[in-house]
């Protein structure tokens, strides 16, 4: 019996996960859809349209990869094999998987890997799709400031409970741990549960969720130095540490 309600809970919220992003999808496929119209219309395609086109098709499809490796993970969770990794070397990927939309959205990206420390048990792929997902969310919700470039921070450093590794900003926009609470128990009932950290979607940051719960890590608040963001705690080696 608890087998059963084991799987009825992860399919309730494997569907209400999939609605969240279904419903963020229809904005770029929208935004794609009118480009397309307006280009036929004007027989003439202007750059600011295929830019539209091309972050719009991009964004979409990292929510998209991102959501699918997501439930791979979940099926495979039983078998899943965690191995030692490095996150500065996982945050370097993720930085350069963020470069291209980081200049779109006209936002720095800065690396801050504090101290020295072994690898950690993780699933490479999975912690890399998880973070360029909580990325992309970031990216799209610095505000539009004219010419002033806005400021995402990879980061990650020790700290007792272990190593702490997520993504950050200065953005005036905070997400508290009962608002993402509150959100987590409202998806698929509401098409923006964090609407007042992103106008334009934050889907990913579920979906980013989803990806840590298969390696046995959580998504959480969290701050480092003067930045508000979300973070993983992932857990040393312990193989290595008795080395």
């Amino acid at each position: 019996m608890a087998d059963v309600a084991a799987r009825d809970d992860n399919a309730a919220d494997n569907q209400a996960l999939l609605r969240v992003v279904a419903e963020e999808l229809k904005l770029p496929l929208l935004h794609i859809a009118r480009a397309s119209e307006l280009s036929e219309l004007t027989g003439k395609p202007s750059p600011d349209m295929f830019r539209l086109v091309q972050e719009s098709a991009r964004s979409a499809l990292t929510l998209v990869d991102s959501y699918i490796l997501g439930l791979e993970l979940a099926q495979r969770q039983q078998s899943l094999e965690l191995e030692p990794i490095s996150t500065s070397s996982v945050l370097y990927d993720v930085a350069q998987s963020l470069h291209d939309a980081a200049k779109r959205y006209h936002v720095n990206v800065e690396l801050q890997i504090e101290g020295s420390y072994g690898p950690v048990m993780a699933h490479r792929s999975g912690l890399q799709a998880a973070l360029v997902s909580l990325g992309m969310v970031f990216l799209e919700a610095q505000p539009r400031d004219g010419d002033k470039q806005g400021k995402v921070i990879l980061a990650t450093h020790r700290a007792s409970r272990g190593i702490i590794t997520g993504i950050y900003s200065d953005t005036s926009a905070v997400i508290s741990p009962a608002q993402l609470r509150a959100a987590s128990g409202l998806r698929g009932q509401a098409r923006q549960p964090l609407s007042h950290f992103s106008a334009t979607g934050t889907a990913g940051i579920f979906v980013a969720s989803n990806i840590l719960q298969s390696m046995a890590a959580t998504l959480r608040t969290a701050r480092h130095h003067k930045q508000a963001g979300l973070a993983a705690v992932l857990q040393l080696s312990r193989q290595l540490q008795l080395v």
